[in-house]
C-alpha cells in the first residue's frame, strides 16, 4: 500500500509544483487528512462497495471536499474512481515527506517531562539544525512523564535519547552483561 500512496503523493506534488501550489496543497491535504482520520472505516466501505458507480463516487468527492484546489480535487477524483479514498492519510504523510525533502526540513518531536518554553525549543532546534544539516525543523513538544528527566528527540526515523530513563536502561544492560 505504501508504494501506491507514494505514487499518488508524488503525482500530486509534481502537479502542485508545476502550478506553484505546493504550500497551499500541503495545507489543504493536511486539513483533509485530519478531517477523514476518524472516518477511515467509512472510506474503506465506500472503496469496497462495488455497487457505487463512478458518477456516485465523484459526486461524493464533490460533496465532501467542495472548495479544494484543482490539483487536490483531481487527485481525490482519481482516488474515488480507483477505490483508494482510504489512502488519504498515507498520501498526506508521503506528500509531507516529499515536501520536507525538497525544502530541506523535517518534523522534530521533542519529548520532555514538562512542557518546554519556546526559547528552550528554539535552542534545541538550533542545535539539531547544526547536527542534521537541515535548513528548518518544525518543532513539536510532547510531555512524557516516563522519561524521568532529560529529553528524547525524533527527527524522521532517527531518535536521539538523552533521557534519564534511557541512561537507567543502559546502566541496567551493563549490569546484566557483567553477570
Amino acid at each position: 500500500m505504501a508504494n501506491i500512496s507514494q505514487k499518488y503523493a508524488q503525482a500530486l506534488y509534481d502537479v502542485a509544483e508545476a502550478q506553484d501550489l505546493t504550500d497551499s496543497v500541503l495545507d489543504e491535504l493536511t486539513q483533509v487528512a485530519e478531517s477523514v482520520k476518524e472516518q477511515i472505516s467509512d472510506l474503506k466501505a465506500i472503496d469496497n462497495n462495488p455497487k457505487l458507480a463512478k458518477n456516485d463516487r465523484q459526486q461524493f468527492v464533490d460533496n465532501v471536499f467542495k472548495g479544494a484546489s484543482k490539483p487536490l480535487l483531481n487527485t481525490l477524483y482519481l482516488l474515488a474512481n480507483n477505490s483508494k479514498l482510504s489512502l488519504i492519510p498515507e498520501i498526506h504523510k508521503d506528500f509531507s515527506k516529499i515536501y520536507n525533502q525538497v525544502h530541506s526540513q523535517d518534523l522534530m518531536k521533542v519529548e520532555s517531562v514538562y512542557p518546554l518554553s519556546n526559547e528552550e525549543l528554539d535552542e534545541i532546534g538550533k542545535a539539531f539544525i547544526k547536527r542534521t544539516g537541515l535548513k528548518k525543523l518544525i518543532l513539536e513538544n510532547q510531555v512524557n512523564d516516563s522519561l524521568i528527566g532529560g529529553i528524547r528527540v525524533s527527527i524522521g526515523t532517527k531518535v536521539y535519547d538523552g533521557s534519564i530513563q534511557n541512561d537507567l536502561n543502559q546502566l541496567a544492560k551493563s549490569f546484566q552483561q557483567m553477570k
